[in-house]
């Protein structure tokens, strides 16, 4: 398995910060401060991202695996 595939709903962020206080580097603010993923960065484990994910409290990370989205 190539590990989880990751989206961030702009328009469901609430800009708490958790995901990137979380995974620095690979989740960023934009310029609006809406959390997005910056793919030049390190990606965390499976394991951090479903932490993150799940930490979210807008639900604005969605974890995708094999093409389904994983209930979190």
């Amino acid at each position: 398995m190539a590990g989880y595939e990751v989206q961030v709903e702009r328009d469901e962020c609430v800009s708490a910060g958790k995901c990137v206080a979380s995974g620095p580097g690979y989740f960023v603010f934009d310029d609006e401060e809406l959390s997005m993923i910056a793919h030049d960065g390190t990606k965390p484990d499976d394991e951090t991202l479903l932490r993150v994910a799940r930490a979210c409290p807008s639900g604005a990370i969605h974890l995708f695996a094999d093409g389904d989205e994983v209930d979190l």
